[in-house]
This record gives structure tokens, C-alpha cells and sequence, in this order.
């Protein structure tokens, strides 16, 4: 009698309300075949940061992205971990170019406070219960 366990899972908190981060963890997801990759959405109503160990706004300024392993990978770091545990880390290559990280880091801290004008840039549409707040400057707010 064989006993099957459960795949280790890599565990994304990211903002379900942001139509970059949903889209592109739903992507993700959609290529997991083998059930490694678990998004938390630290958005919804129910979520309890003080459970994960960080403060809210931390999460909504950074992916925090939980290996299988217990570690944190936070950014651009975690970003790359989610993509290796669907089967996509190859697609990270750029990151170890000399100085790529250092500038998609810098990008990152830029983009991750702005993602919902970014989205917008990029054609992201906000619908139904999953529309983020607008803001009146276009810049996402740390508490809403």
C-alpha cells in the first residue's frame, strides 16, 4: 500500500486586487501542473497578516513569496521562486546577468507601490469585485 503526499508547495502572498499581480500569478498557476505553487490573496477581506509573520503594508509593497523550504524570497527574488515552481525558472536567465538583478530590483521597488497605474499602462482592465481602488494620483495607497 502506497501513501501519495502532497507536493511541497511554494506559497505566493500577492494582491489579487491589482490586475498585474492577479494576471500574472493566475497565469502561474494555469501552468502548474503538478500543484506546487499556492496563491494567497492578501487582499481579501478574511486575510490576517499577523498570520504570515508581516505587516500588511510590507506585503502590499513587495510579492512575498514562501519556499518550499520555510524560506522567504521577497520581490524580485520571490518573483523568480514562483516562477521555478511552476517549471519556468529557466525563464528567469536575465536575473543572472551582471547587474540585471540590481536593475529589476530597482524597477521592482517602482512598479510594486504603482501597480495599478501600471496595469492601466498596460491595459489591464479592473472588473467586477476584483477592480482595485483608484487613486486619485494614479499611485496604488498603502491602506485600503
Amino acid at each position: 500500500m502506497s501513501t501519495k503526499t502532497a507536493p511541497l508547495q511554494v506559497i505566493a502572498l500577492y494582491d489579487r486586487a491589482c490586475p498585474l499581480c492577479r494576471t500574472e500569478m493566475h497565469r502561474l498557476k494555469a501552468r502548474d501542473c503538478h500543484d506546487r505553487l499556492r496563491l494567497v490573496d492578501i487582499a481579501a477581506p478574511e486575510f490576517d497578516a499577523r498570520e504570515w509573520g508581516f505587516e500588511l503594508e510590507a506585503m502590499r509593497n513587495a510579492l512575498h513569496v514562501r519556499c518550499a523550504d520555510g524560506e522567504w524570497r521577497i520581490g524580485v527574488p520571490g518573483i523568480a521562486e514562483a516562477y521555478r515552481a511552476v517549471g519556468l525558472g529557466w525563464l528567469t536567465w536575465p536575473l543572472r546577468a551582471p547587474g540585471a538583478g540590481r536593475l529589476a530590483a530597482r524597477a521592482y521597488r517602482w512598479i510594486a507601490p504603482n501597480r495599478h497605474r501600471v496595469s492601466r499602462w498596460l491595459g489591464f482592465r479592473e472588473t467586477g469585485q476584483d477592480a482595485a481602488p483608484r487613486c486619485d494620483d494614479g499611485h496604488c495607497p498603502t491602506h485600503y
